[in-house]
């Protein structure tokens, strides 16, 4: 079985309540300062093979991808370059408080060829396997049109946010807006996104040109920057899960050898078309614990409790932190009025985040209170279930 990958995006303890301002300057750099805690970038994964110019996708790809947040922005960073073609970053979002499609369930094909996550003649995004839910993903090409897709459990749709605009992002790390027009209807998940991007401007223009490219992706590196508004992607003010996975793809849907989480072992061998990463080795999947608390109260923002999918058909997750630790755990569901349901845990467990999945079998039809208690403190979810 593979040990799942957690990492965290909490803000810093003061005063009983947790707060966050992100010191984020979106500038297409990961500059020194805004590596930390507090609102700043933490590191969520690297690819940590050497480029080469004779495999993978060559001098060019993935270093390291970070992820901050504050009270209304969620950020992600892949340090890396870009090769100026049609070859392009892509990030696969798993949000809460939304069902996309299952993990290790194929992508749905979205016809046409006019966006990176299409159908070509040699294959397309459709059919590969992901080892989290796809709810949304975005991606900023090598001529930097900002592209999405969003799923739902069986379908996808996806489209350019440039909203005609043939190089929406500059590559000279200025920030730009997608248009409010592009970000309508399905894609209102990415309405007020900011992106900068900075390419590389010496000769080679190459990722060893890139100042990230000597320190493992890490302070000064160049990068791909996104700044998402909370409230479009859904993310609750207090405690929020969301999972990410970041890949370099050609502009005909096939995978290089750079993924974060990166495959152990895998080293700069590429990975083709609709490749399945349930089968590969690793897990592709970074999960974010992003604690906001500026308006819940203390006991919320301690238990850091989140509970996905919801609305839920089937099986949800409850996920949340004993902080400071061991301490005795009681999970519990409850109807409107408080009353008992189904008691889920009852033990004593060691510090750090915990998931506990929830079956729906015997859950009727209707809306619940899902309770969870870490010594003293208590914080409550709704769930709702649905057939």
């Amino acid at each position: 079985m593979k040990k799942a990958l957690t990492l965290t995006l909490i803000t810093a303890l003061a005063g009983g309540t947790l707060s966050a301002q992100a010191q984020i300057t979106l500038d297409g750099v990961i500059n020194a300062n805004e590596i930390g805690a507090g609102g700043k970038y933490v590191s969520l994964g690297a690819f940590t093979t050497p480029h080469v110019g004779t495999a993978g996708f060559g001098l060019a790809g993935l270093l390291r991808m970070y992820g901050a947040n504050s009270s209304t922005k969620l950020y992600v960073a892949l340090a890396g370059t870009l090769e100026a073609s049609g070859n392009n970053f892509q990030l696969y979002m798993d949000l809460p408080n939304r069902s996309g499609v299952p993990a290790g369930t194929p992508l749905p094909a979205i016809a046409g060829s006019s966006t990176v996550f299409g159908t070509f003649a040699g294959g397309g995004i459709g059919g590969t396997k992901l080892e989290l839910e796809a709810d949304a993903a975005i991606a900023t090409t090598g001529t930097r049109d900002v592209q999405a897709a969003i799923y739902t459990a069986t379908t996808g749709v996806a489209k350019s946010l440039g909203d005609g605009l043939s190089t929406p992002v500059s590559n000279n790390g200025t920030a730009s807006t997608i248009p409010a027009a592009s970000t309508t209807g399905a894609y209102s998940l990415f309405a007020g996104t900011r992106v900068a991007y900075l390419a590389p401007t010496t000769p080679t223009g190459d990722i060893t040109s890139n100042p990230g490219n000597a320190n493992g992706g890490g302070a000064g590196s160049y990068a791909l920057e996104y700044e998402f508004n909370r409230t479009s992607l859904g993310l609750p003010s207090g405690a929020s899960i969301v999972r990410v996975f970041a890949a370099y793809v050609s502009g005909d849907a096939y995978w290089s050898s750079d993924v974060i989480p990166e495959i152990p072992g895998n080293g700069n061998t590429n990975l083709g078309f609709s490749p399945d990463f349930t089968a590969l080795a690793g897990t592709q999947a970074a999960t974010l614990n992003v604690v906001v608390t500026s308006t819940r109260q203390a006991d919320d923002a301690v238990v850091a409790m989140s509970v996905f999918p919801n609305p839920a058909q089937g099986e949800s997750t409850v996920s949340y932190q004993v902080q400071g630790g061991a301490q005795d755990v009681a999970v519990r569901i409850t109807d409107l009025l408080g009353r008992d349901v189904r008691t889920l845990l009852t033990a004593r467990q060691n510090a750090g985040f915990h998931d506990l999945q929830v079956s729906g079998t015997g859950l009727a039809v209707g809306v619940y209170l899902v309770k969870v208690q870490v010594g003293d403190r208590v914080a409550t979810r709704r769930l709702a279930v649905t057939q």
